[in-house]
């Protein structure tokens, strides 16, 4: 596997990226926020949760998951961390970062970013808000 599937998991429990991910290389927490990473031969996921109310579970609220190799198309990033490829199709990684909507399953728009190093998709963070800079570019639909 050469990325996490992280499909619908902003605003999730914390408990279903245990499930989906397994054992936890790090666990500590930074006043209300906690921070969890997880980690495969290929990658890397990092993941900031935090309840929405007092007394409640931490939820997902930003994830960033690293490749080792990284990817040469946003298409070829996107399907291995489980997301629906690009409108319109994109060629290329290119030179500069990445950054779009996504929608998830449940109609919510959050904001993607993919980090290009030397050509290559090396990183992805997905955040659990609507993109701030401006919605320009099409909607990646989750469903």
């Amino acid at each position: 596997m050469k990325a996490p599937c992280v499909r619908d998991l902003l605003g999730q429990p914390v408990d279903a990226a245990f499930e989906r991910y397994g054992r936890v290389a790090a666990d500590r927490r930074a006043g209300e926020d906690r921070w969890l990473r997880f980690e495969a031969p290929n990658w890397t996921l990092r993941l900031r949760a935090r309840p929405d109310r007092i007394g409640g579970p931490a939820l997902v609220r930003s994830w960033t998951a690293a490749f080792a190799g990284g990817f040469d198309t946003v298409a070829e990033a996107l399907r291995a961390l489980g997301l629906p490829p690009p409108e319109p199709l994109e060629p290329s990684g290119g030179t500069d970062d990445i950054r779009r909507p996504l929608r998830d399953s449940a109609g919510r728009v959050h904001s993607l970013t993919l980090s290009v190093r030397h050509g290559r998709i090396r990183a992805a963070s997905g955040f659990d808000e609507p993109p701030d800079w401006g919605v320009d570019t099409p909607l990646l639909d989750d469903d």
